[in-house]
């Protein structure tokens, strides 16, 4: 089996612990899984192979694929999946702007899905999200997400008019910690935030006290923290 490459039909993503999300949110896409000769029998390889047993999914040991594909030493495991197709099912969704960078996207990601928003959509941004490195910078989040795309940020609005939108910008007099998000809504953050300057006048600034701009990671969490303590406190 050759490494990943973007025209392929399906990827993989490496390790155990990614191989059991793919199992837990997304068993139909996986089509293979490759297992080391060389992992431990512990509680996570039972959970795995009792997953793969619940599923119906066959595995068997080849040392060789996983020593040609994986990015490190310790890697046991290996699930092939299809690439998958999804579609937006909730009223909350999430515009990640211009985004070109695995680890980024990978890391917003995780934030999204632990404050509960698995409704993802990309604009602006030519990154291929089903690369095994944006799988592993995921932890394996990806396959909680409902992934769609856009060229343009005017045809998302134009597929969903009822969204009220919130642009989080690196200028502005209206703040955070002032605004309540009416569902149904989308918040658009940029991974460089001066990219939404120029697309928005009325956008939204994260309140800090500090001088640089916050890192994407933090502000990315600052605003799902906030958007999901309204959700719950409804």
């Amino acid at each position: 089996m050759k490494k990943y490459e973007r025209s392929d039909e399906r990827s993989y993503c490496l390790g155990m612990s990614l191989t059991i999300e793919a199992l837990k949110h997304r068993p139909e896409a996986i089509t293979e899984i490759i297992l080391s000769g060389k992992a431990n029998r512990n509680a996570q390889f039972s959970s795995l192979l009792e997953l793969c047993e619940k599923e119906k999914i066959a595995f068997r040991c080849d040392d060789e694929t996983i020593d040609r594909l994986s990015l490190k030493e310790n890697c046991y495991c290996i699930a092939f999946f299809d690439k998958f197709d999804s579609e937006l099912h909730s009223d909350t969704n999430i515009v990640l702007y211009g985004f070109d960078d695995f680890g980024e996207l990978g890391t917003v990601l995780r934030s999204a899905v632990s404050f509960d928003f698995s409704d993802i959509v990309l604009i602006d941004s030519d990154i291929d999200y089903f690369d095994p490195r944006c799988i592993r910078a995921s932890m394996g989040s990806i396959f909680h997400c409902n992934i769609v795309t856009y060229e343009k940020l005017e045809d998302y609005l134009k597929d969903y008019p009822d969204q009220n939108i919130y642009p989080f910008v690196s200028v502005s007099d209206r703040m955070l910690s002032q605004v309540r998000f009416e569902e149904p809504y989308t918040l658009i953050i940029s991974q460089e935030t001066s990219k939404l300057d120029e697309l928005f006048q009325n956008g939204i600034m994260i309140d800090h006290r500090g001088r640089d701009e916050i890192s994407l990671s933090i502000r990315s969490s600052i605003v799902f923290a906030q958007a999901y303590h309204q959700k719950r406190s409804r």
